[in-house]
């Protein structure tokens, strides 16, 4: 009976403070009257505490000498409730906290996979548009050429379409969709352009985001000089050592031309990359860009491991 005196005491106003008075005051920051209402249910449970006990056990306390008296009791049965109700009111904050934490990290889960399927869904566009034009001239150049392009412009799309819904692919498979975009500005650019492709032996049997890396050769073809008197190269490396992915883009650009371009442009596709590796690769990715009066230079370092 006496453990059924405490437990209806303690539970009774730590269930009260936590189910009832922390939703409708504490998580509506009405602190004073939480805390207000808390210490007279602390009281209550106190004084409760103690009647059942005297009626219990009269001959233990009471007023006598050798009696615990009824105001040393309260006391001791109010320090009880309290460290008790403190408790359950612990508990609780503890476990909102945490929950809220969790839904915090699930909104933010899903708010920047959503952010990543929207960039990806513009890297399509932006790609398509840049291929399209690509095709279209050479349809006009060189009606067998252009079959051959749109065979390999359809290896691309359902690269795009059918493979690039993954949080990550083989990097061989990125790299043969960036080795047909290549042979594709080749055919289109014609001998006034000089392209030097190379991929380290160790670039295979590993995984990668897709469509990181194409924004950057996107910008450079689409940026090269167009001069008649003097060279007009692009330069693109890839590379793999201890668990970092490298690649190195390089192009001549006419500056004058260049900037004209560029502020016609807006730079979507690099924008968009620079987004992504934020998003994806945090503080395991390092990317330079520079930019001289002949040469615009890209590097890119992701850390895979």
């Amino acid at each position: 009976m006496a453990t059924s005196i405490y437990f209806i005491g303690q539970a009774g106003i730590g269930y009260f403070s936590i189910y009832y008075l922390m939703p409708r005051l504490f998580f509506s920051k009405k602190y004073i009257a939480f805390l207000v209402l808390v210490f007279l249910g602390i009281v209550l449970g106190g004084l409760f505490i103690t009647a059942g006990m005297y009626a219990l056990f009269p001959s233990i306390i009471g007023e006598g000498a050798n009696h615990i008296s009824v105001a040393n009791y309260f006391l001791y049965s109010f320090l009880a409730v309290l460290s008790s109700t403190i408790l359950f009111i612990s508990v609780r904050i503890i476990k909102e906290r945490v929950h809220a934490q969790k839904m915090n990290s699930i909104l933010e889960k899903e708010k920047t996979e959503n952010e990543l399927k929207f960039l990806r869904a513009q890297t399509n566009p932006h790609f398509l548009f840049n291929a399209i034009n690509s095709v279209y001239v050479l349809i006009k150049k060189d009606p067998d050429l252009a079959q051959a392009t749109l065979a390999r412009f359809s290896d691309m799309l359902r690269y795009q379409l059918y493979e690039c819904n993954f949080a990550e692919v083989p990097i061989e498979k990125e790299v043969d969709y960036l080795s047909n975009y290549i042979e594709l500005e080749k055919l289109r650019k014609g001998k006034i352009l000089s392209t030097d492709y190379k991929i380290g032996a160790s670039v295979h049997d590993f995984l990668i985001s897709p469509l990181l890396i194409i924004p950057f050769v996107e910008n450079a073809f689409k940026h090269v000089s167009n001069f008649s008197d003097k060279g007009n190269f692009v330069e693109i490396s890839l590379n793999y050592e201890a668990g970092d992915f490298k690649m190195m883009v390089r192009n001549s650009i006419d500056r004058t031309a260049y900037l004209r371009t560029d502020k016609m442009s807006g730079g979507i596709g690099q924008d968009n990359t620079k987004r992504r590796l934020k998003l994806i690769y945090p503080d395991r990715h390092d990317l330079i860009i520079k930019q001289t009066d002949e040469a615009y230079y890209v590097s890119l370092t992701i850390n895979l491991k």
